[in-house]
């Protein structure tokens, strides 16, 4: 039987837990409930549980204070996060504690059996590894090894570790002589492990060549190859052989693979950085290839700029909140993207970045803080693991269709009035390119009706409503910024200076210029 303590701010949450986790009372008891961190602290200390549940945001001391505590003072016991924040800080604080799992509320009994369950494993592996240690010296070794096998998978990763330094006298001895280079494969399917492994033995390659399953993604897994460092055959022509042996043969057992090989590194510590050169060197296959390929690291490449034609409209479905319309137009994004010329997977990463961000903007509008832009980490840090379109289709499909959602209950469009509607989204977007046509069609009317019904309703032609707007936001800029005055016209939305001077002096009856001498510093 396996104790825990949960820590918990909101009581409801805590007996929630409690009562969702009651289907397998057989294996676990909690053992105390704390409100705040600090008498989380103390529960911990006075009961010593095998496990501990905590929310992130709690008064006195919260999850950010919290975590670094249990972690330093107990290393060896599993956490289970949980909380109401999508804040990617969070999570990378639970990954360096050690946490099993960073849960969002609300969650489901589903979800929170599995953590638990993982966490049993985990201390029943721990158990058995003890154990295993204290047998034989052969054994102490495989454990040692097993124990190194699970840091190099965290040294790819790039997670906090406290130390690089291998326990087993194999790798020892491996790192101690010999250079290395990493290969990132990815499967058209859940890694095939043991078939992977049969092959390099069948090869010959024993110790020299180390094959990991991916623990981020299973269509993911690692061959660190060890070269002497005065080998006859250079290092990225060995590689290069290796894989076209191995990629023909794992498609004759019917899974494709296409791999990244990094550059040659001098010790194990420098595997985050093989793994980011093998992941840059995968970004480069073009999207529309889909024949197995390998692609070696050749230094990091400025994505290309990729200008599509929608995304003003796309913006706008978000701000407005219309899900299944950004589902739609993300569809037509990854297909328009299959169809670009030359266009690599870097490009298309790139490209959604920017348009994340954009987005993130959008919505930081409503949360009146920063918390939407810093998120996005957390999807780079997601994106950087994906390596088909298939694949990061499905992600921002899901990703773009929640922001929608989240903007839907405050977004300023929901209002029933179609000119409010249009004055609205023209007081937000004056500086952009507006025009009768483009925006007639964001709002699904007539050109000549929306002409017709603007007037009707505002007592302005559409043309000048959007003006008179412009120019206010210029008198502002003008006024209080020393910006020159093409900055100026830009930033309100006009390319031709001298049309914005036209405009400027027929609505105020003086030029900008002179506005600017009477109102600085107003």
């Amino acid at each position: 039987m396996y104790t825990y303590v949960i820590i918990d701010d909101e009581e409801l949450i805590r007996k929630g837990t409690i009562k969702k986790l009651a289907p397998i009372a057989d294996r676990i008891t909690c053992v105390g409930e704390a409100a705040n961190g600090a008498r989380g602290i103390d529960l911990v200390k006075e009961l010593h549980p095998d496990f501990v549940i905590l929310d992130m945001q709690m008064p006195e001391m919260d999850g950010m204070a919290l975590l670094p505590h249990l972690s330093k003072n107990y290393p060896s016991m599993p956490l289970i996060v949980i909380s109401g924040y999508r804040d990617f800080d969070y999570i990378k604080q639970a990954i360096s504690a050690n946490a099993i799992e960073y849960l969002l509320k609300p969650f489901s009994r589903e979800m929170i059996q599995n953590c638990v369950d993982e966490v049993i494993k985990r201390l029943e592996n721990r158990t058995l590894l003890e154990n295993q240690i204290l047998t034989s010296e052969k054994e102490k070794e495989q454990a040692c090894y097993d124990y190194d096998v699970q840091l190099l998978n965290s040294l790819i990763l790039d997670y906090h570790v406290s130390s690089a330094r291998m326990t087993s006298q194999k790798l020892q001895r491996i790192n101690g002589s010999h250079d290395l280079m990493l290969l990132t494969l990815h499967f058209s399917r859940t890694s095939p492990d043991a078939l992977v492994e049969e092959w390099l033995g069948e090869q010959g390659f024993g110790d020299l060549a180390l094959y990991l399953s991916g623990s981020t993604s299973p269509d993911l897994g690692f061959i660190i190859l060890f070269t002497a460092p005065q080998s006859v055959i250079p290092n990225e022509k060995l590689a290069a052989q290796i894989l076209d042996s191995f990629i023909p043969w794992m498609e004759d057992q019917e899974t494709s693979v296409c791999a990244g090989i990094s550059r040659t590194h001098h010790d194990l510590s420098e595997l985050g950085k093989a793994y980011r050169e093998t992941t840059l060197a995968l970004d480069q296959q073009p999207v529309c290839k889909s024949s197995p390929c390998w692609f070696a690291y050749a230094g990091e490449e400025e994505p290309r700029p990729i200008a599509w034609d929608k995304t003003e409209e796309f913006l706008f479905r978000i701000d407005a909140g219309m899900e299944e319309e950004a589902r739609d137009l993300t569809r037509e994004l990854f297909a328009w993207y299959a169809d670009l010329p030359d266009c690599t997977l870097a490009d298309v990463k790139y490209h959604c970045y920017q348009l994340s961000d954009q987005c993130r903007l959008i919505l930081n509008r409503y949360l009146k803080n920063q918390t939407a832009v810093e998120g996005s980490n957390s999807m780079q840090n997601v994106v950087n693991h994906i390596f088909t379109l298939r694949d990061l289709e499905e992600y921002y499909l899901q990703f773009f269709a929640n922001l929608a959602a989240m903007i839907r209950p405050q977004s300023v469009y929901a209002v029933d009035d179609i000119i409010e509607k249009i004055q609205i989204y023209m007081r937000r977007n004056y500086q952009k390119d507006l025009t009768q046509e483009f925006v007639s069609s964001l709002f699904c009317i007539n050109r000549s009706y929306l002409s017709t019904l603007f007037k009707s309703r505002t007592g302005e032609k559409f043309v000048d409503y959007l003006n008179n707007i412009r120019i206010l936001r210029s008198q502002e800029l003008l006024a209080h910024t020393d910006r020159k005055m093409y900055q100026i016209a830009r930033a309100v939305g006009y390319d031709n200076v001298k049309y914005f001077f036209r405009v400027f002096k027929k609505s105020a009856g003086i030029t900008p210029e002179q506005f600017r001498q009477r109102h600085m510093g107003d």
